[in-house]
């Protein structure tokens, strides 16, 4: 009796052990497919002579004017003698590219820290498709103290100016205006800040608002 107990005994453990494996076995392989469906298949790109590049150009350029009359855009091509290899690629591909593009959201972050008027950094985020997009501003200020306000204090007296870049090598930001409004008694000054941005063979337009303030002892965020 002892004897067949034992072997009963040890069936139900290779049994069990057998099972764990096969759970094992199947969370390994859920974790598999998971990673698998969550990265980003790099599109195909294209090897072309230089009669199917201008076939494909006017391909993306029927592309971008569907996009702008669906959207109410008005994204542009960057013009066919500047298109890199990375940028040609098949039509399905660009349109997608092309309705991230149009769809982008912008996040402007805020300073955690006060800093000396000549040089304010701010960060802004193109978010793009699954892709963020960093452009670096730098705003420069001079500020005076105030003795007409309570106890006195710093306040804006000149903005010399606004420079950005993008961080993004594969991206190129093209500043070409901005507009200075100063609030709040000289306490904030409000800039919006125009500008191209180019990836992908594709340009677009934006208009950024940012923020600047002025603390008590000069400090600006």
């Amino acid at each position: 009796m002892v004897l067949n107990g034992v072997k009963v005994l040890q069936k139900y453990l290779y049994i069990s052990i057998l099972f764990g494996a096969l759970a094992l076995s199947a969370c390994t392989d859920d974790a598999v497919d998971s990673k698998e469906i969550t990265e980003e298949v790099s599109p195909t790109l294209l090897n072309l002579t230089q009669e199917q590049q201008e076939d494909y150009y006017q391909q993306y350029v029927a592309v971008i004017e569907g996009i702008n009359a669906k959207h109410n855009t008005e994204l542009k091509l960057e013009p066919i003698t500047t298109f890199s290899d990375d940028d040609w690629v098949e039509v399905d591909t660009f349109k997608e590219r092309a309705k991230e593009r149009a769809d982008v959201s912008i996040a402007v972050s805020k300073n955690k820290e006060r800093y000396h008027p000549a040089a304010v950094p701010k960060i802004v985020t193109l978010n793009i498709g699954s892709k963020k997009e960093n452009i670096v501003f730098e705003g420069s200020f001079d500020t005076q103290l105030n003795e007409n306000t309570s106890k006195g204090r710093q306040l804006f007296s000149v903005f010399n100016g606004i420079s950005s870049e993008a961080e993004d090598s594969t991206g190129n930001w093209n500043q070409y205006g901005n507009v200075a409004l100063l609030k709040d008694d000289g306490a904030t000054y409000f800039i919006e800040v125009s500008g191209n941005y180019s990836q992908d063979g594709i340009i677009s337009t934006h208009t950024i608002p940012l923020e600047f303030d002025c603390n008590k002892n000069g400090g600006i965020s």
